[in-house]
């Protein structure tokens, strides 16, 4: 179940607060990521080149601007 929301003291949403959660699960699954891959002997560098290309972190990479 998802905690009761987090108000600043003036009554609007703590976004800076959620930014940072966000922040954080995002760092704890890229680090996921990096350790499972290095577990599996893929390569670190390779599967970063790999997801660039398939355009999953940046489109651009991938010719795909749009």
């Amino acid at each position: 179940m998802e905690p009761a929301i987090r108000y600043r003291a003036d009554g609007s949403i703590d976004t800076a607060y959620y930014m940072a959660r966000g922040r954080h699960m995002r760092s704890c699954q890229c680090h996921k990521l990096a350790r499972d891959g290095a577990a599996r002997g893929g390569g670190l560098v390779a599967r970063l080149v790999g997801l660039l290309r398939s355009g999953a972190v940046w489109p651009v990479a991938a010719g795909r601007s749009h």
